[in-house]
């Protein structure tokens, strides 16, 4: 029971669990930070995470109604990230753990923060880092979202 609790616990990677818009500013605008997040595309992200993860994440970018490269979208549209939950875990858990995918636990501990750090830039910047790049961006649905919930900035 730890075992597959740990495992979910792990796998929360898209998702956030509040009706807020939480973020570390201190971290968020730290150095390097812009660097890494700029322009961010799914090929991008996916160059960083496990390649268990490469199907899962791709799914999940298609699955949200934000544009597949929108990551301040799909960081801030974290309502419908938790209701695809239920259907990101089996594409990258193993089948012991009730999935079909291979990721190991320690896979997926890799993503985690990579993931975290990500959601972190965008939910402090929004779109700040794509401008002047040439990616499609779904900016009315993520700031109605905003619009529509607390925002909570730690330091």
């Amino acid at each position: 029971m730890r075992f597959s609790t740990t495992a979910a616990a792990l796998f929360s990677l898209l998702t956030l669990t509040t009706a807020q818009r939480t973020f570390n500013i201190t971290s968020a605008l730290a150095p390097g930070q812009w660097k890494k997040y700029r322009c961010l595309s799914e090929d991008k992200l996916i160059k960083r995470l496990p390649a268990c993860l490469t199907d899962c994440q791709k799914n999940a970018d298609r699955s949200d109604g934000c544009a597949i490269d929108d990551f301040a979208c799909h960081c801030i549209n974290y309502n419908v990230y938790s209701d695809l939950s239920s259907s990101l875990n089996p594409c990258a858990f193993p089948p012991a753990l009730g999935g079909s995918g291979t990721c190991t636990l320690a896979e997926l501990g890799q993503a985690r923060p990579i993931v975290s750090d990500m959601c972190n830039f965008f939910n402090a910047t929004l779109y700040a880092g794509y401008v002047g790049c040439r990616l499609k961006l779904s900016p009315k649905k993520t700031l109605k979202i905003v619009a529509s919930e607390k925002t909570v900035i730690v330091s």
